[in-house]
């Protein structure tokens, strides 16, 4: 049988070992180990790169979460400022209106009109019923106008268009009387 040491064996006799045999190994080894270790701190340091791709993977996903949930919340504080304004708003209204009480201002026609003691230093009024309901106080304004030799007085609500007939007059001719006005006549 051969001794696998047969071969460093050097020219003095069997079991006499080869230094420069065993130092070119033990060099060959060292070298092999200085690769292996080399390619793991290759790898190890292609794993750091990895994860440090994925961590500032998952920092990124964290920041648009945080940045979405901080467009939302400012989302919701603006909703809740505007509903407090609404709440301000209703109690408000409901104060006001508070001070109206709906009267019949010619047969079958209705406006709200201020109640006595409640007229807060404004003069006595009268404001549109479709937009009490609404929630908004609108003061009807009187016009007049002539049609067909009948006079009529209107209230007039300019947020809603609505007229209200709230008296009417035939004109005879003996009491008639005509007006000029710049560019239009009235007849009254």
């Amino acid at each position: 049988m051969v001794s696998p040491w047969s071969s460093l064996t050097g020219t003095w006799g069997a079991g006499v070992v080869d230094v420069s045999a065993i130092s070119g190994l033990t060099s060959s080894l060292k070298a092999t180990s200085d690769i292996a270790k080399a390619m793991l701190g290759i790898r190890d340091e292609l794993l750091i790169r990895e994860k440090a791709i994925e961590l500032n993977a998952q920092v990124m996903t964290a920041q648009s979460a945080a940045l979405a949930a901080q467009a939302a919340q400012a989302e919701l504080v603006e909703r809740v400022r505007e509903l407090e304004k609404q709440v301000v708003d209703l109690e408000d209204w409901e104060r006001e209106k508070g001070r109206y009480q709906l009267t019949e201002i010619a047969t079958c026609v209705f406006a709200y009109a201020t109640k006595p003691g409640m007229e807060n230093g404004e003069p006595s009024h009268r404001i549109c019923a479709g937009c009490y309901q609404d929630g908004r106080k609108s003061i009807l304004q009187g016009i007049r106008r002539t049609k067909n030799w009948t006079r009529l007085e209107f209230l007039v609500c300019h947020a809603c268009k609505a007229e209200i007939v709230s008296a009417s007059h035939k004109i005879s001719m003996d009491s008639a009387s005509v007006h000029a006005s710049g560019r239009s006549r009235t007849i009254w």
